[in-house]
């Protein structure tokens, strides 16, 4: 065989292993989320539905837009499958977006959270893994399913990532009812929520709109990445906009993801297609394909 057959053999088998889906970082990420499963499946009991007792205690704000959302009367989700379509994501400040397909999988018993990434650079193959587990926040890139790219830990990402499950609770508001997280009223249009968990917490404020919905989430609690050199404290926010009917429920159909430079606002991450399933099973999420 000539090595020009040999070259031809090796790029054809590298082509369609970089076509192929799956790859190490999703198997850690099924792998995270089967551990949050395991935990949920360990202390689930009857499901329960939402009930005006259930939010007696909320503040109003928050009753109204459980209220809108359609939730009252049906069952408490005790985990929730959300899947980003027609996404752009921005690597860093001033960079062109890309466009991306995102999901993640969150948890109410505790503030679990686990999102995966995928889209392609020049063809190559760019995944990310976003995960917080029992407290701990990492996040995680590879190239080519291969080479890492960053791998993120420690205890500002834990703050992150926990600050994260906070703002994702719009679109699965049990996790307003959990005892981890308390609410103080700031005006007839703004809740501060404080999230604890395993020694670390974060707080942000939701806003809303006349109508009773969360238009948007603010926080000063989450640590921005200045290229490998350190992270610092940058304010960050979350916009939701474009509700809509969805599977009998009113939800945000659009959001957006941003930093708060000091030369203006940064948005990198955008979505316009947001679907949601709630208390999935472990053959639920380990049996879809790849986003």
């Amino acid at each position: 065989m000539s090595w020009v057959m040999i070259v031809l053999i090796v790029l054809v088998i590298i082509v369609i292993y970089m076509a192929m889906p799956g790859g190490r970082l999703w198997k850690q990420y099924l792998m995270d989320v089967r551990s949050s499963l395991t935990e949920l499946n360990r202390k689930r009991s009857m499901q329960s539905i939402f009930t005006e007792n259930h939010v007696a205690e909320l503040p109003a704000l928050l009753r109204q837009h459980i209220s809108n959302g359609g939730y009252m009367g049906k069952p408490l989700m005790d985990n929730m499958l959300i899947h980003f379509y027609n996404t752009r994501f921005c690597m860093s400040a001033g960079k062109k977006p890309i466009r991306i397909k995102f999901m993640q999988v969150n948890f109410v018993n505790r503030p679990d959270r686990h999102a995966f990434l995928t889209a392609r650079i020049m063809g190559i193959p760019l995944q990310a893994k976003d995960s917080v587990l029992d407290g701990f926040g990492s996040m995680t890139g590879v190239l080519a399913k291969q080479f890492r790219l960053f791998c993120s830990t420690g205890a500002e990402m834990d703050q992150g990532q926990l600050i994260t499950a906070l703002a994702d609770a719009v679109y699965m508001p049990a996790l307003f009812l959990q005892k981890y997280v308390s609410w103080k009223v700031v005006d007839e249009c703004t809740v501060e929520g404080k999230i604890s968990w395993k020694g670390i917490t974060a707080k942000g404020r939701f806003t809303f709109d006349n109508k009773g919905n969360i238009i948007r989430f603010d926080t000063n609690d989450r640590y921005m990445d200045d290229n490998g050199k350190g992270s610092s404290l940058v304010p960050w926010y979350v916009a939701y906009s474009d509700y809509k009917e969805q599977n009998g429920y009113f939800q945000p159909g659009s959001v957006s993801v941003n930093w708060v430079l000091p030369d203006g606002d940064n948005t990198y991450f955008e979505s316009d297609h947001i679907e949601v399933q709630y208390s999935i099973n472990e053959a639920e999420v380990l049996n879809r394909k790849l986003p």
